[in-house]
């Protein structure tokens, strides 16, 4: 837990500024360099035996997570707008999506093979795709960027973040996405603990992973379907109330078919990722993309950090299934109140 503690103040310290740099240098090379750092994390893991080894390799870890944050999202969404084909961004998200759920999928089952050998060969294993990822990274073009209302310059992160507050359609759009990210993030802790109160076994934990993922898949790839049936107004707000009553639901359901719920969160969590990262970017310039998607990142990170102690005290206190819905409730108010905003601001009209 230690660990991963660091792992989580070395994310949140260099979020912002991570992107920032993405926009002054560029993304690509955030991206080749973020790569080459994560490989090296991951071989201090494969070679290491102590706690300060460890404890390096989640610094260096959190290190190329934050460049890599941000500046990915915005090379894609850029070089789709200097190609005149912005409008199909939804789509090429709901894939990558689509193909991050199927990839997880197909690794959780995979890796608890190569585990049951040796808890070793998954880092290797690992290690070898993160090498992978630096390659491609390195055959990447970086699109030029168009001309913005606000040109990233040397000193002007605390100008762009005050600009980021003071629009308040993006300043809604991105807390309304920290109540999706806290939530869909949230149930993945809280699911293997549900799992475990219903006596399911250890050894299917994999083959529902993987069936929650595929779903998330899925959902991913339809996600442009469901905003062009219901608008993204309705859209938004059926996502809000599916996830949060979902979240109810699974606090009143303690038999094995409540898991029904938890694969409907990770639909929800397929729909909404592109759709509310296309209206994120919809209302941000190209010079200051990656840094606006970075501070989306760390909003996200401190909602999760504050709510999920409180939900994880109510479920350590009184019970799993109470803390279930107290997490719903307090997703669905915040949620709602987002959604309200953003509708007062007129914020779906444009999108």
């Amino acid at each position: 837990m230690l660990l991963k503690t660091i792992l989580s103040l070395s994310i949140l310290v260099l979020e912002v500024p991570s992107g920032y740099i993405a926009d002054l240098w560029g993304r690509k090379a955030c991206l080749v360099v973020g790569s080459g750092v994560w490989i090296f994390s991951w071989l201090i893991y494969c070679t290491g035996s102590s706690f300060t080894e460890f404890a390096i390799a989640e610094i260096l870890a959190g290190v190329a997570g934050s460049l890599i944050s941000g500046a990915n999202t915005a090379l894609g969404y850029d070089t789709l707008l200097e190609l005149g084909k912005e409008k199909q961004y939804q789509i090429w998200e709901g894939r990558l999506v689509a193909i991050a759920g199927v990839s997880e999928a197909v690794c959780g089952l995979v890796g608890a093979a190569i585990a049951g050998i040796n808890l070793v060969y998954p880092f290797y294993l690992q290690t070898f795709c993160l090498i992978i990822y630096f390659c491609l990274a390195l055959t990447l073009v970086e699109p030029q960027c168009h001309v913005a209302k606000v040109k990233a310059q040397p000193g002007q992160l605390r100008t762009i973040i005050s600009d980021v507050y003071q629009r308040p359609k993006l300043r809604w759009i991105i807390l309304l996405s920290s109540v999706f990210s806290s939530a869909s993030f949230l149930i993945v802790w809280l699911s293997q603990d549900y799992l475990q109160q219903l006596n399911i076994p250890i050894q299917a934990f994999g083959w529902a992973w993987a069936v929650f993922h595929l779903g998330m898949s899925l959902a991913s790839m339809n996600s442009h379907h469901l905003q062009r049936v219901l608008g993204i107004r309705r859209a938004i707000l059926l996502l809000i109330v599916t996830l949060t009553a979902s979240y109810v639901c699974l606090g009143n359901i303690r038999q094995v078919w409540g898991l029904v719920f938890v694969l409907i969160i990770y639909l929800v969590r397929g729909f909404y990722t592109p759709l509310i990262l296309n209206v994120i970017n919809q209302q941000i310039s190209s010079s200051v993309r990656a840094t606006v998607l970075s501070l989306n990142s760390l909003v996200f990170r401190i909602a999760f950090a504050i709510v999920a102690p409180l939900v994880g005290a109510i479920a350590s206190h009184f019970d799993l299934f109470l803390g279930l819905i107290f997490g719903g409730c307090l997703f669905s108010i915040a949620g709602c109140y987002c959604w309200w905003q953003l509708v007062k601001k007129q914020a779906f009209r444009s999108v």
